[in-house]
């Protein structure tokens, strides 16, 4: 997928979550299987990852992990892109 689209991808998901309200929550253990136990902790441990406690769960946003995710690629490969020059 190019930038260009996953931007769009990205921000067709908000405006769609912000017009049709839907339940996009995960639980935590869903979020480990998706995106990796590894990189949530870490986004946990840097107050990155936003999640509410219902009883005795945590649960995520899984439009706001995508985001955290493409944000953190898109880093990547600007510093990958100034290391091949």
């Amino acid at each position: 997928m190019t930038e260009l689209e996953t931007c769009s991808n990205l921000i067709a998901d908000a405006i769609i979550r912000k017009t049709i309200p839907f339940n996009d929550d995960i639980s935590e253990s869903q979020a480990r299987e998706l995106y990796g136990d590894k990189w949530l902790r870490r986004m946990k441990r840097c107050g990155l990852a936003e999640y509410n406690r219902v009883g005795n769960r945590n649960i995520f946003s899984r439009h706001q992990l995508n985001c955290l995710r493409q944000a953190e690629r898109e880093h990547a490969k600007l510093v990958f892109a100034r290391i091949n020059k």
